[in-house]
């Protein structure tokens, strides 16, 4: 047989040789793919139905068919985060920074897996990691940026960072006013309060002053300046500001009546905030408002038209700090048995009183006996407000 012929031969054996093995290779890369792409789905119906084990183990068995030329990066994203509910942080830490050492990752994939990653350390409580991974994807102009910063805003509120978290959340101002305005306040009110306890009070005042100006209807900032005009002994200036509270949140009006009696006993003027009080009583009923003004009546008209008027306001609001009240009241006039028995009656009205919550939230419903500024339960700011109604005020 001629050489060119045998030349022939080997080359045409070569050329089917690899073009089997590319036939195989691609029935085996469609098969991987069919797999993947078949417990990818699984995997989704599972979270779907909240069954976060099953989701973890179909992933974890559709990255085993997978070398590294078709493994998904949706599918470890997606993995970490299942381990990060179920709260195997570490597991989810390990996935995370996995995926991260891939030199064969994009930008903008780089970018996500650093915040999925802070999400880790947040949930683990490794802030200062989890603040450096943040810092730098809210750097960057990509779609993910605002997250970075709203987690990066989640780190700064934890470690009482207040001048960062100012500096974060007026980035955020553009897309959510109100919200970053209510929490620009509260910020200022918390470096306000640093400076109350070093008794710098030409500082703690302007921080006030910056509350108002990123929020006019700051309750806190105004309860606030109102104490510190009182303790300077700047009576009118801390009625006005106090009395700033009616245009500002009228549920709030009741913690402002303890300071403005003391007020009027300082002025020596009861009477001058008479007219503040009806005019709170006809908006915004509330037990303190109504003890305050029987107090007023009692002063300048005696106990028994002081007793008709908390019984006439108790028989259109019931209350049982009011009727707790009107006890108070009357034993002061009474003695012998009488005062004894109603003494006991006084005696369960308060241990009741002092059973109940003072406070509730009015996003996840937590309720306790202090004014939180951010709710202790959900984390948002200006929510936890005095209850209302015959247990409350």
């Amino acid at each position: 047989m001629p050489e060119w012929v045998l030349l022939l031969l080997l080359v045409a054996a070569i050329a089917i040789g690899y073009t089997l093995g590319r036939i195989e290779r691609g029935k085996k890369r469609n098969k991987i793919a069919g797999d993947l792409s078949q417990n990818y789905f699984l995997g989704l119906n599972y979270l779907l139905n909240d069954q976060t084990d099953e989701a973890i183990d179909t992933f974890v068995r559709s990255l085993d068919v997978t070398s590294d030329s078709v493994e998904t990066f949706e599918t470890r994203i997606t993995l970490g985060r299942l381990y990060g509910r179920r709260g195997d942080v570490e597991r989810a830490i390990q996935v995370h920074q996995g995926l991260l050492a891939k030199p064969s990752l994009e930008y903008k994939q780089s970018l996500r897996v650093q915040l999925e990653l802070a999400r880790d350390y947040l949930s683990a409580g490794l802030l200062d990691r989890a603040e450096a991974l943040l810092r730098d994807v809210s750097r960057s102009e990509s779609e993910i940026k605002y997250e970075a910063l709203e987690l990066l805003l989640d780190v700064y509120q934890q470690e009482k960072e207040w001048p960062k978290a100012i500096e974060v959340a007026e980035q955020l101002l553009p897309g959510n006013e109100a919200s970053c305005r209510t929490k620009l306040a509260h910020y200022s009110c918390e470096l306000a309060q640093r400076s109350l306890e070093r008794r710098e009070y030409h500082d703690a005042r302007e921080f006030l002053k910056q509350a108002l100006n990123y929020d006019r209807n700051s309750v806190r900032a105004s309860l606030m300046l109102g104490a510190i005009e009182f303790d300077k002994e700047h009576y009118k200036a801390a009625s006005k500001t106090l009395q700033r509270v009616f245009q500002q949140d009228l549920a709030f009006i009741s913690e402002t009546i303890p300071l403005l009696v003391k007020v009027g006993s300082r002025l020596g003027r009861f009477h001058s905030i008479d007219g503040y009080l009806n005019k709170c009583l006809k908006e915004q009923p509330s037990t303190a408002v109504m003890l305050a003004l029987a107090e007023n009546i009692r002063r300048s008209d005696g106990d028994e038209r002081a007793n008709r008027f908390i019984v006439q306001q108790l028989v259109r609001r019931p209350s049982l700090k009011g009727l707790y009240g009107l006890i108070e009241m009357h034993l002061e006039q009474l003695e012998g048995s009488s005062k004894e028995n109603l003494e006991l009656l006084s005696n369960l009205v308060s241990r009741v009183i002092r059973s109940k919550p003072v406070y509730r939230c009015i996003q996840c419903g937590f309720s306790g006996k202090e004014l939180y500024w951010q709710c202790p339960s959900c984390k948002e700011w200006g929510c936890v407000k005095p209850i209302r109604g015959i247990e409350g005020q």
